[in-house]
């Protein structure tokens, strides 16, 4: 995909409607700006006519002429997007992180467990070694690959041993 230029809009290649439209006059743009970063709640043309040092009425004036509110409405969206796409982008590197600590403390956790003399382990210990390597590979197993990938809607209420077992037969619908 190719980039479009910075003022250009990736929806349309347009230049997005936040941007100065034409005729439209640098005062007023510069009041749409303050007007348009002010938190939703609290855009108010009376704030905006003194920051930018204008008549109240003047600045009524400038975002009915000039659709502030759209284009306010369009810029928010815009940060939505982004904002939404960064969070993803840091979901997917948190996730990344945790399963190569989780692979790295399960391989320290073998090695350990390797170097353990059963014969000094408690029944206590053997009992809760027992419970945690039934809870991960009970928890393992009914994970389907396609859960994994990500590919997979999950219904809670289906019974993840069925599941699984219409994956390996390669059936997909749930009535197996």
């Amino acid at each position: 995909m190719t980039a479009l230029p910075l003022d250009l809009d990736a929806d349309t290649g347009q230049r997005p409607s936040w941007d100065r439209l034409p005729d439209e006059p640098s005062r007023a743009f510069a009041a749409f700006r303050l007007w348009r970063n002010l938190p939703p709640t609290q855009r108010r043309t009376a704030t905006v006519a003194e920051q930018a040092k204008v008549n109240p009425r003047t600045a009524r004036q400038w975002a009915a002429d000039w659709d502030w509110r759209s284009r306010a409405d369009d810029w928010d969206e815009a940060c939505h997007r982004v904002e939404d796409a960064e969070r993803l982008e840091a979901l997917r590197s948190m996730h990344q992180a945790h399963r190569q600590a989780g692979r790295a403390a399960l391989d320290l956790a073998t090695r350990a467990l390797g170097l353990i003399d059963a014969d000094q382990l408690t029944p206590a210990h053997v009992a809760r070694l027992m419970e945690l390597g039934a809870k991960l590979e009970r928890s393992t197993l009914i994970v389907s690959v396609e859960e994994l990938q990500g590919l997979a809607d999950i219904d809670d209420d289906e019974d993840p041993w069925e599941r699984i077992a219409r994956e390996l037969a390669g059936t997909d619908d749930a009535d197996g």
